[in-house]
């Protein structure tokens, strides 16, 4: 039930935005809270989740801050008018190589520029420069918002967001921001070429184009792109390589007006982006209310059954739906849609790399399309084009950029992105070609190795389990081996029973307990039955009747789950198919204080590189400790594919869980 109320607050808000009945800057805030509430939030939540959700995405919204100041720098001192003025120079005759070599300066600024003021500013001068020499207004506007988007994909002030709300790093999404960056970039010119052969007919305009300001040295001409140098050369934090950017600007064109620049242009920048300011504060209440473990239980059914990790829906949703990002919908992460991605992220339906591809495919068509940005307001009436036919001129292009970037996600993750995160096509049913090692191969059918602790008492209750069963479906002979020591592929047996005593000494006597441990073939614990008796002292005899009792225990279970045993003494997995997914690991706490792990020979956490005995440092990037003992403990029996750093040996080791085991 607090799942539908959460999904009407979700279409009540989106509604009112599409028909900009209300700003998101207000919607967002409001949705966090009337959500939470619905949810079952306790009313004295509320406050920590406003205070704490203002702050939470602090970092973000400081970079942009400083980001608007270097744009406020750059363009108050000439800086972008003079780079597009060099520029111009070299447009002649030709509109459409002129306009491809603007849109490529465009791009370059919007690295580091942000915010209205920011469009405004370049787009004064670039548009008018478009239009007198020979490129059609509708062309200058669409291409202009195109290029704009191209070069926000490096934006650093964005990637701050990226890197505070998802917790990834920068060095992980490059590789993937290059290859949507040349995808977005030939759809750009396929665009223009479409559109320029189309259009004959030239606008005209009549503001004549800019006059030259004074020079500015051409050292000076670095500034825009100096932050990205800083960024990833030397990898400076967004906002000092912002504000040492701003100073290098001012200081190179007007080191005696300095100061009052640098002043004017912060108080400027802030105004620049006091709107988006106040919408990631929103976007952070709309975080910290979905970490409450009510709000995230109600709407765990969102992301239930994995769909997310099916390739195709992914690229569906991501791809084809994109056009869901415009109004501010519901996947728009400046919009409504935070609240599907926090959702995604809190319940670690995917690795949050995958969510930050998924979040950059979609800005991809909100940027240039959606006719609720400012960007679009202002560039529409500027130029006098319908905002709407910037929409519909460019809404197949952006799709098209979406759709084939989250292909490039599905079909290249681990290249792009590092991690494995998409459940294969291959039907269930064929779960031995996914995961080779996991099943025991068919000559060990019915095969079950016992062996014993090595102790006397535990050989004489070893070969009585042997005796046992003897003559029954399971054919059970003695071996001494390690099944978590290596996969299921070759092994004899396709069940190992393991044998153990213990003694402990009372008033009455010697308490004998002889224990059997059934284990399947990569060693993963099925069941243990113990029987005891109080002796005088332990002997064969004793042992070997206590042995016998543990196997009329075990034949009953078999008796009672078919469905289990059947498939344990099959193929050697205890899982019927009922149940659960299931990643086959554990997690717990040594003596040492280490967090450790065990894992299942041949398994999917085996298979993504895990070892039992592995340290876990930190998981889905956090430390583990942060989580608590219990709750990192619990985690791994979710079925969620959880991304660990582990310590083996002094080496430092990701592993990613991708698809789960199920029968």
């Amino acid at each position: 039930m607090s799942a539908i109320l959460i999904l009407a607050v979700f279409v009540a808000f989106a509604a009112l935005m599409y028909a900009r009945k209300l700003p998101a800057i207000v919607a967002v805030p409001a949705m966090a809270v009337i959500m939470a509430l619905v949810a079952g939030v306790h009313p004295a939540s509320l406050g920590a989740i406003v205070v704490d959700g203002a702050s939470a995405l602090s970092r973000a919204y400081v970079a942009v801050i400083f980001g608007a100041l270097l744009g406020r720098v750059t363009l108050d001192t000439g800086i972008a008018r003079a780079i597009v003025n060099l520029a111009a120079e070299y447009g002649g005759e030709r509109p459409f190589a002129f306009a491809l070599v603007l849109c490529a300066i465009v791009a370059v600024l919007f690295t580091s520029l942000n915010g209205l003021g920011a469009i405004i500013m370049v787009g004064s001068i670039v548009l008018p420069i478009m239009m007198t020499t020979g490129v059609p207004r509708t062309i200058a506007a669409t291409l202009f918002l195109m290029a704009f988007a191209l070069g926000f994909i490096f934006n650093i002030a964005n990637w701050t967001f990226y890197t505070t709300f998802f917790g990834v790093t920068e060095q992980e999404i490059v590789r993937y921001a290059i290859v949507l960056a040349i995808v977005d970039a030939l759809a750009l010119v396929t665009y223009a070429s479409f559109a320029f052969y189309r259009e004959r007919e030239y606008a005209a305009w009549s503001q004549p184009a800019p006059e030259k300001e004074r020079s500015v040295p051409w050292w000076s001409l670095v500034t825009p792109v100096l932050p990205i140098l800083l960024y990833y050369a030397v990898h400076m934090d967004a906002t000092p390589a912002f504000a040492l950017s701003a100073i290098y600007g001012v200081l190179s064109t007007r080191p005696l007006r300095a100061v009052p620049t640098l002043v004017a242009s912060a108080i400027r920048g802030v105004e620049d982006v006091a709107p988006a300011v106040v919408l990631f504060m929103g976007i952070g209440m709309l975080l910290v209310a979905t970490k409450e473990p009510q709000f995230a239980s109600a709407l765990h059914p969102l992301v239930a059954g994995g769909w997310i990790r099916n390739p195709l829906a992914y690229v569906a949703v991501f791809g084809l739906l994109s056009p869901l990002v415009l109004y501010r919908g519901p996947l728009n992460p400046y919009g409504v849609g935070i609240a599907i991605f926090t959702v995604l992220l809190a319940t670690h339906a995917v690795p949050p790399l995958v969510l930050v591809a998924a979040v950059m495919a979609v800005v991809q068509v909100q940027n240039v399309c959606d006719p609720t940005n400012t960007q679009n307001v202002w560039v529409a009436n500027f130029t006098g084009v319908p905002i709407m036919t910037i929409t519909k001129r460019t809404l197949g292009f952006q799709v098209s950029v979406a759709i084939v970037a989250t292909i490039a996600v599905v079909s290249a993750t681990q290249p792009l992105l590092g991690v494995r995160a998409f459940a294969s096509l291959v039907p269930p049913v064929l779960a031995q070609e996914l995961f080779p090692g996991m099943q025991s191969p068919p000559s060990a059918a019915y095969r079950v190795a016992v062996d014993d602790d090595g102790t006397p008492l535990g050989r004489e209750g070893a070969d009585a389990v042997v005796t046992a069963l003897s003559g029954g479906s399971l054919r059970a002979f003695r071996m001494h081996d390690d099944p978590d020591a290596r996969d299921c592929s070759r092994k004899p047996y396709a069940a190992y029973v393991r044998v153990v005593t213990s003694e402990f000494t009372l008033i009455e006597g010697v308490d004998f307990d002889v224990g059997l441990i059934l284990e399947d073939c990569g060693g993963w614990v099925v069941n243990e039955w113990h029987d005891h008796e109080i002796v005088s002292q332990p002997d064969a005899s004793e042992a070997q009747a206590l042995a016998d009792q543990g196997v009329a225990r075990w034949l009953r279970w078999n008796a009672a789950t078919p469905d289990v045993s059947e498939n344990l003494y099959h193929i050697g997995v205890a899982m019927s198919a009922q149940d659960a997914p299931r990643y086959f690991y554990a997690l717990y706490k040594t003596d040492d204080g280490n967090m450790r792990a065990y894992v299942r020979a041949g398994g999917p956490a085996y298979d993504a590189g895990m070892r039992s005995g592995d340290v876990i440092e930190k998981l889905d990037g956090k430390d583990w400790w942060e989580y608590g003992t219990y709750q990192t403990e619990a985690r791994a029996y979710d079925g969620k594919p959880h991304s660990f750093e582990i310590s083996r040996n002094g080496a430092t080791i990701d592993v990613q869980l991708a698809e789960p085991f199920r029968v």
